[in-house]
């Protein structure tokens, strides 16, 4: 079976910097106002924002592994376990867009790059695990 190791969209990991946005509107007054104690308050915000996107950003979204899957959703703490023999099927929603139906979790709606996608669904078939018929 191949291992499978996946990212993030590209278009998300892109966007996760707009988390920066906030900084922009607060460098006028503290440019205007300069004490040193700001700024320093100031660049210690951007660079823990930047750090956090930066390692979110090379986490994987995904790795397979013989027995299911470890999923490290933005929205969990944890990474989610699937084995293989809980999940029961899966829809391909797009080019880029698979969603997951498991018995233990709720429907997980996974956007990767096309050739992810491909892969994954591979590995599903593999596994026994069929597409929902539309």
């Amino acid at each position: 079976m191949a291992v499978l190791t996946a990212k993030k969209h590209p278009l998300t990991r892109a966007a996760h910097y707009i988390f920066l946005l906030p900084f922009l509107p607060a460098l006028q007054p503290l440019l205007v106002h300069y004490r040193m104690a700001d700024m320093i308050i100031y660049l210690s915000g951007i660079v823990l924002v930047l750090f956090l996107v930066i390692y979110g950003n090379h986490l994987p979204l995904l790795k397979t592994d013989s027995s299911g899957l470890n999923l490290f959703l933005h929205y969990r703490h944890n990474a989610e376990y699937h084995p293989f023999t809980g999940l029961e099927n899966y829809r391909r929603s797009g080019s880029s867009r698979i969603s997951l139906y498991s018995v233990d979790y709720r429907p997980v709606v996974l956007k990767m790059k096309k050739k992810d996608v491909e892969k994954l669904i591979s590995i599903l078939e593999e596994e026994n695990i069929h597409a929902i018929e539309k």
